[in-house]
């Protein structure tokens, strides 16, 4: 038996996030590191020593048949900025990009509601996956 007889273990639950079929675009606001809870000099870091980073986007979907906008705050790991060399307002795309949701629970243990994030492995410029045309394919004026 487990030393924790009775206590149920967080629910955690990541899904991977499908953007072309869910965001109509998604555009970089930003990328700032990500701090240390209570010591706004220190980034945080991976278990393996890499600098946490945090993707401000603008995102657009349609929801009940309307646009809807949002902004998301995505979490990503690199050695350097990822935003680097991106301009603010550049359309991008989210690698391994995934969503997590958790149970926030009260001090009796009750769940009182959930937590949600974002994450990706990368972040790129759309336009540094849009192939160029094949001269076959290409119109001619």
């Amino acid at each position: 038996m487990s030393p924790d007889v009775g206590v149920e273990p967080a629910m955690i639950q990541n899904f991977t996030v499908d953007q072309t079929r869910t965001f109509s675009s998604v555009l970089l606001l930003g990328v700032e590191a990500k701090t240390a809870f209570g010591d706004p000099h220190r980034q945080e870091v991976a278990k393996d020593g890499t600098p946490k980073w945090v993707a401000q986007l603008a995102a657009e979907f349609r929801a009940f048949g309307r646009p809807q906008r949002e902004l998301i705050n995505v979490g990503l790991t690199a050695a350097k900025n990822p935003g680097d060399g991106i301009p603010p307002g550049t359309p991008v795309e989210l690698l391994d990009f995934e969503i997590g949701v958790m149970e926030r629970k009260n001090r009796e243990n009750q769940v009182t509601g959930v937590q949600v994030w974002y994450r990706a492995g990368a972040l790129r410029p759309t336009s540094a996956t849009t192939a160029k045309p094949r001269p076959s394919e290409a119109v001619n004026s």
